[in-house]
């Protein structure tokens, strides 16, 4: 998906497509990612992981090669959708597979990060290198290749099912029976908050530099750098886990972006845009590690943690409609002012979760010692 603001631009020329129709077809996409992200707790535990795998990678490698075929604008919808299905089935499963971590945080840290380097790299190379030689082709066979190599070539490594009920500790099932389903609850709407003010700013980036008087090329340049900014968040929240405790670093970062909200407000200088960019884009990552990290660690069941592929449909679907309409018809401050409201939401409803997580560990303790005694 990060892909799409090249994708969409080939596809505008070749089709002779408007912005219309393109955000019909993102929203085609959108909707069979949130659909399947959905539908995937209905089969993440029976079938086979790697299959699982093998059949998403190959419906999204279908559509894209389908393109090739110069379908109608009804058709392009249809392959979007099915690219989007796919896609969502995927994400379901990576939230699934990393959920299963024994140090969940850390795993989605790794994960946010590394899932955003191909992004990032094929928005350098399909532009720059692709397609000038191999023209609009050659961009589709190079987006099927890379999503080979990362859906199919590493089956091998792939777990074929989730062995988290096999390692659940009787303590935690005693929490599962009383606090888990809130405390993961909780948890995906902080998410699914966090992602909605996030894309309601997102989706006007390219405009605001504009807005600023930047040139097309330093904005595309900034944001490639936001791209390796908003990885650089995951993996460092990889390193450093649980070391701080789960608010503290969320804390820490939250107002790091709310700042960089302010820098992005100024529409001053280059250097204002990308102080705001970097502060804001690096929170991205950051944040949904612990987010998703405290959903996965309480939901022994392993099913509900997919729904962040829904959180991240969602999000993508209600934040650049409420920032488009925010923009419209209050200014950008408006916008960003409503991104910063849904982080300070955010903080608030992971703080709850967070503490709810504590309270319930403490009482297994208690009732652990409790029972000690009478052994």
């Amino acid at each position: 998906m990060n892909v799409l603001p090249v994708l969409f631009g080939a596809l505008a020329e070749r089709f002779g497509l408007g912005e219309h129709q393109l955000g019909n077809l993102a929203m085609a996409m959108n909707l069979g990612f949130g659909a399947f992200g959905l539908a995937s707790l209905l089969w993440i535990h029976r079938l086979s992981w790697r299959l699982i795998s093998a059949l998403s990678s190959a419906v999204v490698v279908g559509a894209v090669l389908t393109v090739m075929r110069d379908p109608s604008y009804e058709m392009l919808l249809l392959i979007m959708a099915l690219a989007g299905a796919g896609t969502g089935a995927l994400y379901a499963l990576a939230m699934t597979i990393f959920g299963d971590s024994s140090q969940p945080e850390r795993a989605f840290g790794f994960k946010l990060g590394i899932e955003t380097v191909p992004g990032a790299l094929l928005l350098i190379v399909l532009p720059v290198a692709v397609a000038p030689v191999w023209g609009f082709e050659g961009m589709l066979i190079t987006i099927a290749l890379a999503m080979v190599a990362m859906g199919i070539l590493p089956l091998p490594w792939v777990p074929r099912r989730s062995e988290r009920q096999l390692d659940a500790s009787e303590a935690a099932v005693r929490i599962a029976s009383t606090e888990s389903r809130a405390i993961v609850w909780l948890s995906l709407l902080a998410s699914l908050v966090f992602l909605t003010g996030i894309m309601s700013v997102w989706a006007f980036l390219e405009l605001m530099g504009k807005k600023t008087g930047l040139t097309s090329d330093t904005i595309g340049l900034v944001l490639a750098l936001g791209f390796l900014i908003n990885a650089g968040g995951g993996f460092i929240a990889s390193a450093i886990g649980l070391k701080m405790g789960r608010f503290l670093p969320v804390a820490a970062v939250i107002l790091a972006e709310l700042l960089g909200l302010v820098a992005l407000a100024q529409f001053s200088s280059l250097t204002s845009y990308v102080t705001g960019v970097i502060c804001f884009l690096f929170s991205i990552s950051f944040v949904l590690a612990y987010t998703f990290g405290v959903m996965a660690e309480f939901d022994l069941s392993g099913k509900l943690v997919a729904l962040g592929a829904l959180c991240l449909s969602l999000g993508a679907a209600f934040g650049p409609a409420a920032g488009g309409f925010l923009i419209e018809a209050f200014g950008y401050w408006a916008v960003l002012v409503f991104s910063g409201a849904c982080s300070v939401a955010v903080l608030v409803i992971y703080g709850v979760a967070v503490l709810r997580a504590r309270l319930a560990f403490n009482r297994v303790q208690v009732s652990c010692a409790a029972v000690m005694p009478g052994v």
